[in-house]
This record gives structure tokens, C-alpha cells and sequence, in this order.
């Protein structure tokens, strides 16, 4: 086997580290260790579960079951494989089968041998459940502030806020830092 270095895997290592920690990353990050790459592929896969089971709230129970039956297959596969490749190979294809899955369904072409079309129109896959994605109100101020701070800093926004409370304004916070922008 070749040797994981530093640069091999990087994207995979980079979503590793977002969801374990910088802990996780220097496990991967020159390790051609299997034990410790296929436990990171599964935590990763059993996340997966767990956070579409703490936050999709409106889902049918065939759709769960078959979330499950993928990620469980993912997590199965991964006991058999023999290579960091063939284990990133896994967590990819059941994560893209689960993305399929998530705006409507999964395609099945095997054996079709049809050519298919990459053009928008093609790929309307309500055909068995529909997608909504919505926003609280609460929901829109905490990506309001999170991008706000990413975009001025975590003092700035902190003095923007305090003076939005001096001002005594009844108006969201988000909507009295739009009106001084385009003042």
C-alpha cells in the first residue's frame, strides 16, 4: 500500500475533522491504518443517521426505513473492506445514494443500458415524495447572525447588537442592520 500522506484523501480528512474534531484529522492524516480509518467511515455513516433522525421532523416511515437500510449496508460494507479507497468508495456511494433518496429517490439504471440525460427537466424526482425546505423565523435570524459574524467579526457584531438594544427598536435585529446598511 502506498503511503497516506499528508495531502491524500484531503477533502475526505477536512469533513472528517468538521464533524469529529481536529483530534479525528491527525488520526487520518498520514495513517494507512485500517482500524482507525474504518472507524471514522462508520462513526461518519452513523452520524448520518442520527442527524436525519434528530432533524428531518415530516418524513414517511418507508423513507426512514430505507435511510436506514442504505447507511446500515454503508456500515456492513465497511467491516469487509481492505482499503482506505474501497472505504471512502463506500461512505461516497452511501451518502450520494442518501442524497438521492433525500430529494426524492434513488434512480435504478442497472441494466438499462440507456443512455441518460444530463439536462435540466431530466431529473424530477418527486415521483414518490416531495422536498420542502423551510425556514423559521428563528431559524433565518441564527443564519442571519452566524453569517453576519463570519463576515464582521464576533466584536463587531457584538457592538452592532448591543447598540440595537440601546436604540430601543422594536424591528428584528437582521432587519435594523439592513435599513442602516442602506442608509
Amino acid at each position: 500500500m502506498a503511503d497516506n500522506q499528508y495531502t491524500k484523501f484531503l477533502a475526505f480528512k477536512g469533513v472528517i475533522e468538521d464533524l469529529f474534531g481536529s483530534d479525528a484529522w491527525y488520526a487520518l492524516k498520514e495513517s494507512n491504518h485500517i482500524p482507525t480509518w474504518r472507524s471514522y467511515c462508520s462513526k461518519a455513516l452513523k452520524l448520518l443517521g442520527l442527524a436525519i433522525e434528530d432533524t428531518v421532523s415530516v418524513c414517511d416511515e418507508s423513507w426512514k426505513a430505507q435511510v436506514k437500510s442504505i447507511l446500515g449496508h454503508g456500515i456492513d460494507s465497511l467491516g469487509k473492506a481492505k482499503e482506505i479507497d474501497e472505504m471512502i468508495g463506500i461512505v461516497a456511494a452511501s451518502v450520494l445514494e442518501v442524497s438521492f433518496l433525500q430529494i426524492g429517490l434513488m434512480p435504478r439504471r442497472k441494466g438499462s443500458g440507456s443512455k441518460v440525460s444530463l439536462r435540466k427537466g431530466a431529473w424530477k424526482l418527486d415521483a414518490f415524495r416531495s422536498v420542502q425546505y423551510v425556514q423559521s423565523d428563528a431559524q433565518k435570524e441564527q443564519l442571519f447572525l452566524s453569517e453576519q459574524q463570519r463576515r464582521i467579526g464576533f466584536q463587531r457584531q457584538f457592538d452592532l447588537q448591543a447598540e440595537h438594544r440601546r436604540s430601543g427598536s422594536n424591528e428584528k435585529y437582521a432587519d435594523w442592520c439592513a435599513e442602516r446598511e442602506n442608509a
